[in-house]
């Protein structure tokens, strides 16, 4: 099963989105933890500050020295408690007085002892009425001749549930900016993979890749092909060199005739018959090759070829007709009289190539696997050029048969719907 390729748009798409998203999620974390530590140390002086203030109050003092209605102190208390936001504020007197804005609050605690035996304000981090809170505490004094007792302590409390709250509540105009960002860079990515595709006239990597290798490929090829044609007119020119040479020249102008009659029926069909240039040369490089190995190689004088049917890659046509003779000139090889032949006509609604040999021929069961990559009886590093020729004719969706050729060898012949053609 082939392996599913990643398109650049989306490769893009996900680049672009998983960077911004990362960013942006990790610059939200990041200020996250910058405001609520910030929260915090504005509850942990605000705290302070209130604890300090009630401390200093008059009424706190009369209060815990049982001077006072605490009537009027609550009032106050509870005021102070809803411009702060905070979660509760109690004074607890050293005699078991206690005011406080929550009714769950204690008397005196152990953190307490702090500001009862120095007299200092402090922050502390303890469970609270509301569970893990941060609270001011502040010791209230009254003073007695030139000295001062610590009567009581006031607490000022800020639930860290109440704190997170309202960092949370702060990080929404965050989040959206956040979200604005992520969609911004989405549809630049987006436009930028448009930008791409426009300046690869809409190929993808992966094609343009293929692409290149093909091109290679076929230079290798026509190289190839063109060094035979000229390895084999060099022969030739030493045959006619050696007849001259030898004062027989009628043998001389025999050969030339011959040739010149071979070459003509040839150039007939491939340049009038055959209107691609692709394929006139491949053609004119095979002819050259089979010459050079003693093949006679023929172009069904039936064949015509008016246009490349819009659904084929020219390329990929190439890499058909070549391998298909190329595999027939290596199965006649070993016989005596080699002999193979190509019809290509488009002159029905179907393109149909055709290749003929007079080789050994192929076994019925072997049929089924001359198409399997890898598979060859020529030895290792075989066994591409046919499946190549499966792969093309698949992506055409044509079809292939495979038929002996009686009384010997094999015929190849693949057969191309026209799509879209008129």
């Amino acid at each position: 099963m082939s392996k599913k390729t990643i398109t650049l748009r989306t490769k893009i798409f996900i680049l672009v989105f998983s960077l911004l998203f990362f960013i942006v999620a990790g610059m939200s974390v990041v200020f996250y933890s910058i405001q609520a530590s910030e929260t915090s140390e504005q509850a942990e002086k605000l705290s302070l500050q209130t604890a300090q203030t009630l401390s200093f109050m008059p009424e706190t003092i009369a209060f815990l020295n049982g001077n006072s209605e605490q009537d009027t102190l609550q009032s106050i208390v509870e005021q102070i408690r809803k411009r702060t936001d905070a979660q509760s504020i109690t004074i607890a007197g050293q005699n078991g007085a206690i005011l406080s804005t929550h009714e769950a609050a204690l008397a005196l605690q152990a953190s307490d002892s702090r500001a009862l035996i120095y007299g200092g304000t402090y922050i502390v981090e303890e469970q609270g009425t509301d569970g893990e809170s941060i609270i001011g505490k502040a010791p209230v004094l009254y003073a007695v001749g030139n000295s001062a007792e610590v009567v009581g302590t006031v607490s000022v409390e800020f639930s860290k549930q109440s704190i997170a709250v309202q960092t949370a509540s702060q990080m929404s105009d965050i989040l959206i900016a956040a979200a604005v960002a992520l969609l911004a860079g989405v549809v630049g990515g987006l436009w930028l993979t448009k930008s791409i595709l426009a300046d690869t006239l809409g190929f993808e990597p992966v094609k343009i890749a293929a692409m290149y290798k093909r091109t290679i490929d076929e230079m290798r090829l026509y190289s190839d092909e063109l060094r035979a044609q000229t390895h084999e007119f060099m022969n030739k020119l030493y045959v006619l060199s050696g007849l001259l040479q030898l004062n027989r020249h009628d043998a001389a102008l025999d050969f030339i005739q011959k040739e010149v009659d071979s070459i003509t029926v040839h150039q007939h069909i491939v340049f009038k018959q055959i209107k691609d240039d692709f394929i006139q040369a491949v053609l004119l490089g095979k002819t050259a090759k089979a010459s050079e190995r003693k093949i006679a190689f023929s172009i069904e004088p039936e064949s015509t070829l008016t246009a490349i049917p819009s659904n084929v890659d020219v390329h990929l046509l190439l890499t058909v007709i070549s391998n298909l003779i190329d595999n027939a000139f290596d199965a006649v090889k070993d016989v005596e009289d080699p002999y193979v032949s190509l019809l290509i006509t488009d002159a029905s609604p179907t393109l149909i190539i055709e290749v003929a040999d007079n080789g050994y021929g192929i076994d019925e069961n072997t049929v089924q696997l001359l198409f399997e990559k890898g598979w060859s009886i020529k030895g290792e590093h075989r066994g591409y050029g046919l499946f190549n020729v499966k792969e093309a004719v698949d992506s055409f969706g044509g079809m292939i048969d495979v038929l002996a050729n009686e009384p010997n060898g094999t015929i190849f012949t693949i057969y191309i719907p026209k799509k879209g053609e008129s």
